[in-house]
């Protein structure tokens, strides 16, 4: 089931159970796990954005349509010939977000009715991203997509597989610009099938980690 598809169903969920609109929820993650987890991520220019209404013509259950120009594309490069716009829920409680004209870091689903960014997405203004978090997004994170990256809260933390990375400080996650510690490193494997916490500068080798204990 798509993003957007359970988006909507918990959205209609909250309505029917509650009698009214709930705001929208996004589980802490770290940036690798939702880079990871969309079908494709990019840099793109938004340049322009228009407002498709619902088919029930609903005041606030539309659509907005971003006209973006593609930059360079981290993840999803066989599928980016598809995106024509970006897409995302007009209501801020289906997790709608709005973005402004500029540059960003875009991640998000592709579904039937297009490519659909939400709240819960990795979403950022390309200038409030650090260097190292750049260079995590062009050299790190897709090479981590087979690592496992869990929080552990009670000391001390050890990973119960090889290739577990282990976050200390769940707290960190969000917002991702404040350049924590969290969001500047990257869980990369190795040929041995391991993985480990990179913090370095530049493409890392094999060998290049830290100690779970340390971050």
């Amino acid at each position: 089931m798509s993003a957007a598809v359970t988006l909507a169903l918990l959205f209609f969920s909250s309505v029917a159970l509650n009698g009214q609109v709930e705001a929208c929820s996004c589980a802490p993650g770290h940036p690798q796990q939702l880079f990871c987890m969309s079908d494709i991520v990019m840099r793109a220019e938004v340049t322009g954005e228009k407002i498709i209404p619902s088919d029930e013509n609903i005041p606030g259950m539309g659509r907005i349509q971003y006209e973006i120009q593609v930059i360079k594309v981290f993840k999803g490069f066989d599928r980016i010939n598809e995106i024509k716009h970006v897409y995302t829920n007009e209501m801020s409680s289906m997790c709608g977000t709005r973005l402004g004209h500029g540059q960003y870091l875009l991640s998000g689903s592709i579904t039937p009715e297009g490519f659909f960014v939400s709240m819960c997405d990795y979403l950022e203004l390309w200038d409030k991203l650090s260097m190292m978090q750049k260079e995590n997004l062009k050299y790190r994170y897709l090479m981590g997509c087979t690592c496992m990256i869990s929080t552990c809260i009670e000391k001390p933390c050890q990973p119960s597989a090889k290739n577990e990375c282990i976050l200390t400080d769940w707290s960190s996650l969000w917002p991702f610009e404040d350049g924590e510690s969290a969001h500047e490193s990257a869980c990369i494997r190795h040929g041995d099938g391991s993985c480990g916490w990179y913090e370095g500068t530049g493409k890392p080798s094999e060998n290049d980690t830290v100690d779970v204990s340390e971050v």
